[in-house]
């Protein structure tokens, strides 16, 4: 990450004056209400016109910012953030959120995922393979995770069937690159472990299927903080090191994943709880 110029580039945004003109579309289209899930500037004219505005993350642009190498140097921008993101209504807390200040209204809810269902049998007639006695693990590292991993060390692994999205162009016998006719979630609800880079919607997507995850630390990436104490403290993932992840070391993870106990120890169901809130500001 450029920190540098996330920095500049922001403050070039906030150049161009896109609260007033961000008020004027919200004016001419007589919005009743502004519902964000992050950004934090429309979630400010929304204030000023006096509409109400509803924030839903698990983390702010503030809480990132403030973290990024020489965020010092730039603490009014990071002020701007800070008094855009008070002017909501209600800020909703996905789980795996970090700290939010007390004095803003916040409402926890539950994950906010994507439910999958079993597709293992089109799967088997799709490769033409038995997923009899394998352990099923699918792989989401993303562009840009996949490219430190020594992914021919998963050919060791011969109790596995990997599974995954990812533009992995290393050939292993047990790892299966599959198409977009294959929907994320319905992969994650059909295999026995996740293996992910540790973003929120996997997770969430996992949790909601009852699936445990693996992943590994991300020392660059703040709210990865929230997401480390969520699995540690719910029992729900395994942490893998640096220096075994990128390996491919991943055999005892996944073996202590599947002892995991999902069901029942996260809270889901997120997107039922907002529509509640959202329908009682409208009322």
């Amino acid at each position: 990450m450029d920190a540098a110029e996330t920095f500049k580039s922001f403050k070039d945004f906030q150049n161009n004056l896109p609260l007033e003109a961000e008020k004027n579309w919200l004016k001419n289209n007589q919005i009743a209400l502004v519902i964000s899930d992050v950004a934090s500037m429309p979630i400010k004219a929304a204030h000023d016109l006096g509409i109400p505005s509803v924030l839903i993350g698990n983390f702010t642009w503030h809480d990132i910012y403030s973290h990024l190498p020489g965020a010092e140097e730039h603490q009014d921008l990071l002020q701007t953030l800070k008094e855009e993101i008070a002017c909501a209504d209600l800020h909703i807390l996905p789980q795996c959120h970090l700290p939010q200040p007390q004095a803003r209204k916040t409402q926890e809810v539950g994950f906010i995922a994507q439910k999958g269902h079993d597709i293992r049998k089109e799967l088997e007639q799709d490769l033409n393979t038995s997923f009899a006695d394998k352990t099923l693990v699918f792989i989401y590292l993303g562009e840009y995770g996949i490219h430190s991993v020594l992914w021919e060390n998963l050919a060791q692994h011969t109790d596995c069937l990997y599974l995954t999205r990812d533009a992995i162009n290393t050939p292993v016998p047990n790892l299966h690159v599959l198409d977009s006719r294959f929907e994320f979630s319905h992969l994650i609800a059909s295999v026995d472990v996740v293996c992910t880079k540790g973003g929120y919607s996997t997770i969430g997507s996992a949790f909601a299927c009852h699936k445990p995850v693996i992943t590994c630390e991300r020392k660059d990436f703040y709210e990865f903080k929230a997401i480390r104490e969520y699995l540690q403290t719910t029992e729900t993932g395994v942490l893998i090191t640096e220096e075994d992840f990128y390996p491919g070391d991943w055999q005892t993870a996944i073996k202590t994943a599947q002892g995991l106990t999902v069901k029942g120890r996260v809270p889901l169901n997120g997107e039922v709880e907002i529509l509640a809130a959202v329908q009682q500001i409208l009322s």
